[in-house]
């Protein structure tokens, strides 16, 4: 009886995408490599992870009994700031804004805020002031002087 010499084939799936794949025929050997390197595999020989792989469950017991102790929270200091009062603050802005001008006033009161010697609620305070008194007249200004 003559038999067949063709060696006997497996059947492999090929995923190109996650909508679906294909069967491709492939040797056993093969097969066999295949499967372990497919993500999809049916084998169900998954290492284990955790306390069950290294078998340390006592090693956890005794870290759940005595647990390291706690790190103390880092708690800033409150910053204190020292402002400048505000009637003196106005009154070298209103100095500044009759010798320069409006913007250099302006400049004078951002820089003052930004190296904390004003909060921000007083250069408002500021800035409005400038604001209108940039919109009176020069008599306006002469009269608010003399108040």
């Amino acid at each position: 009886m003559d038999c067949s010499d063709t060696k006997k084939y497996s059947s492999h799936t090929i995923y190109p995408h996650k909508t679906g794949g294909y069967i491709q025929p492939v040797s056993s050997e093969k097969s066999d490599e295949l499967k372990r390197l497919d993500r999809r595999s049916v084998n169900g020989n998954k290492r284990a992870k955790g306390i069950f792989s290294d078998r340390s469950w006592d090693r956890w017991l005794k870290q759940y009994y005595n647990p390291p102790p706690k790190k103390p929270k880092y708690v800033p200091k409150p910053v204190t700031n020292i402002y400048i009062p505000y009637r003196e603050v106005i009154r070298t802005i209103v100095e500044k804004y009759d010798k320069s001008g409006y913007d250099a006033a302006c400049q004078l009161t951002q820089s003052l805020y930004s190296n904390d010697r004003i909060s921000l609620i007083n250069k408002s305070k500021i800035m409005n002031e400038l604001a209108s008194l940039q919109m009176m007249t020069t008599k306006q200004r002469r009269w608010m002087k003399k108040l």
